[in-house]
């Protein structure tokens, strides 16, 4: 990007654009994670199903679910079904029946990101020919 496009990306961002706003938290993200942070925060609290997923995805990684699971579900209302499948792997603790069936549906509808899910899960449970099955899904 040349100075100008940084410009108007940062005045669109200034004006609280969601999609902006991610542009440029993605364009910081080189030189200062801390303002990358706070953009990206912005962005998913607007309700950007892309910045939701990355900032759900930060929580997850620094173990705070309930934040995670926060954002996972405001890119699963837009429709990023990644972001389900995040939801429901989440869930498997809790209450494994009904997170299984949720990925099942997802995997039948050709979310691969679902597909591996169940291989992995079912792979940790021993099941091969599950895990075989949902592998050979995913790819």
């Amino acid at each position: 990007m040349n100075e100008t496009e940084i410009a108007a990306l940062k005045a669109r961002a200034d004006a609280d654009e969601p999609a902006a706003l991610f542009a440029y938290s993605e364009y910081l993200r080189a030189t200062d994670n801390a303002e990358a942070d706070k953009y990206l925060t912005l962005a998913a609290q607007l309700g950007y199903p892309f910045a939701a997923e990355k900032l759900g995805d930060k929580y997850f990684d620094a173990q705070d679910f309930e934040h995670a699971a926060q954002y996972f579900k405001v890119g699963a209302k837009a429709g990023l079904a990644d972001c389900a499948v995040k939801l429901a792997v989440m869930k498997l603790g809790d209450n494994e029946t009904a997170a299984l069936r949720e990925l099942e549906e997802l995997a039948e509808s050709g979310v691969k990101s679902a597909c591996s899910a169940l291989a992995a899960y079912y792979k940790s449970q021993g099941n091969r020919k599950e895990h075989v099955f949902w592998r050979s899904l995913a790819k």
